[in-house]
C-alpha cells in the first residue's frame, strides 16, 4: 500500500544491504526515542537469532517516490496481547488481541500525522489477522502521541492507563552526581559501602559484565540471588549470550569477599542503561547492598559517559528517588476499526474504571 508520495514495502530480505543498513543507522542516530536500543539493527539481529518461541522480526521501509530516498525504517514483531479482566486474585477472563508491535514503540520516520496514518493503514492491511498496532511504551508528551490523536482510522486504547516511569539523569562526572545530595546523604552512602567492604574482610569488587565469556560466573551468581521461579521469568542463558555477542548486554555484579552479593541486569544503548532488575543477598539487607551496587554502577557509568539510567515502568525501591526524573508512558493499542473492537475497548475501559474506583473506596 502507498500513495502518490510514499511507497511502503517489506524489506526483511534486504537486512544485509549495506545502503539500507547505513540509512537505518542514520535514522536511529537522529531519533530521540527512549527505546532506540529496540529499534537498532543489533536488536533486530538478536531477535532473529533467538526466534524459537515467537515469530521472527520483520522490517519495512518507507520510500519517497520522487527521490527514491528511504525516509522511514519500521522494525516490528507480531505478538498476542490481551484485555485482561482481573482484579487481584480474581480473574474473570481475557480477550486475545493479536498485534503488530512496533519495536521501540515508534517508527523511525518523521512523526507527521498523514504519514503515520498511511503506515498504520498499511500495517493493518498487510497483517489481516492482527487486530491492533501495539506501542508498548509511548510517552504521553510525545509528538507521536499528539499526531496519533489526530488520526481517525482506528480506535485508540490505553492498556493500564498512563504510568510513571523513572529515569536517573547522569552528569559528566560522578562528583557532580554526588553533589546534588546533602552532606548527610553523601556520608550515609559512603558508610554503607564501607560497612559492606568490612563485611567482606576488606574486599568489595564491582564487575562490569558485557562479554559472553563473563556469563558463566554471572549466571552462577544469579542462581544464588534469585529463586528458581523468578529465574524462569528472566532471559535464558542463550538470550544473554546473544545480547552480549550483539554488544547490548550491560550488567553489574558486586562480590563481598569471595561471594556475589548483588547483581544488576540491563541493556545498553549508546548512552543509556536500561535497568531491568536488581537482585541482592537478602541476608545482607541490613547493609543496604541494593543501594550500594547502584551507587557503584552509577560511578562506572559516569566514567563511561553514559547520560541516563532508564528504569521503565513502576516506582523503584532504591534511595535515589529524589534525584530521579519521571515521565508518563503508556501501552497504546491502535485497534482495527470494527464494532467488535470498539465494544471490547469500551468494556475493558469500564472494567478498569470500576476496579480503580473500588480500590479507592476500600482504601
Amino acid at each position: 500500500m502507498s500513495n502518490a508520495i510514499y511507497l511502503i514495502e517489506d524489506a526483511t530480505d534486504r537486512i544485509g544491504d549495506s545502503a539500507l543498513l547505513q540509512r537505518w543507522r542514520k535514522l536511529l542516530a537522529e531519533s530521540d526515542s527512549h527505546g532506540r536500543v529496540y529499534q537498532s539493527p543489533e536488536f533486530f539481529d538478536y531477535l532473529l537469532s533467538t526466534a524459537t518461541e515467537h515469530a521472527p522480526p520483520q522490517l519495512f521501509t518507507v520510500i519517497e517516490r520522487v527521490s527514491g530516498a528511504v525516509v522511514g525504517v519500521v522494525p516490528l514483531v507480531l505478538r498476542r496481547h490481551s484485555f485482561d479482566f482481573a482484579a487481584g486474585r480474581l480473574r474473570l477472563g481475557s480477550l486475545p488481541v493479536p498485534s503488530v508491535c512496533l519495536l521501540g514503540s515508534a517508527p523511525l520516520m518523521p512523526a507527521r500525522a498523514e504519514l503515520l496514518d498511511l503506515l498504520f493503514e498499511f500495517l493493518l492491511a498487510h497483517f489481516p489477522r492482527c487486530q491492533a498496532i501495539s506501542l508498548s511504551s509511548l510517552p504521553a508528551d510525545s509528538q507521536l502521541w499528539r499526531n496519533i490523536n489526530k488520526g481517525s482510522g482506528y480506535t485508540k486504547h490505553l492498556l493500564n492507563n498512563w504510568r510513571t516511569c523513572h529515569q536517573i539523569p547522569l552528569p559528566s562526572s560522578f562528583e557532580t552526581f554526588m553533589a546534588q545530595f546533602n552532606s548527610k546523604r553523601r556520608y550515609n552512602l559512603k558508610r554503607q559501602q564501607r560497612q559492606l567492604r568490612e563485611h567482606g574482610a576488606g574486599r568489595l569488587a564491582l564487575h562490569r559484565i558485557e562479554q559472553p565469556e563473563q556469563l558463566p560466573s554471572m549466571l552462577e551468581a544469579l542462581s544464588k540471588l534469585t529463586t528458581p521461579e523468578h529465574r524462569t521469568q528472566l532471559w535464558t542463558r542463550e538470550e544473554m549470550r546473544q545480547l552480549a555477542l550483539h554488544g547490548m548486554l550491560l550488567c553489574y555484579q558486586i562480590d563481598c569477599g569471595d561471594q556475589p552479593c548483588a547483581l544488576i541486569l540491563g541493556l545498553r544503548s549508546s548512552d543509556t542503561l536500561h535497568l531491568f532488575n536488581i537482585f541482592h543477598d537478602k541476608a545482607l539487607d541490613h547493609l543496604s547492598v541494593g543501594t550500594t551496587i547502584l551507587h557503584m554502577a552509577i560511578e562506572d557509568l559516569c566514567s563511561h559517559r553514559f547520560t541516563c539510567i532508564d528504569l521503565g515502568y513502576g516506582t523503584p525501591a532504591h534511595s535515589y528517588q529524589s534525584s530521579n526524573a519521571t515521565v508518563l508512558r503508556g501501552h497504546v493499542l491502535l485497534m482495527r476499526p470494527s464494532s467488535r473492537n470498539r465494544l471490547a475497548c469500551a468494556l475493558h475501559d469500564t472494567f478498569v474504571a470500576v476496579v480503580n474506583m473500588a480500590r479507592r473506596f476500600i482504601k
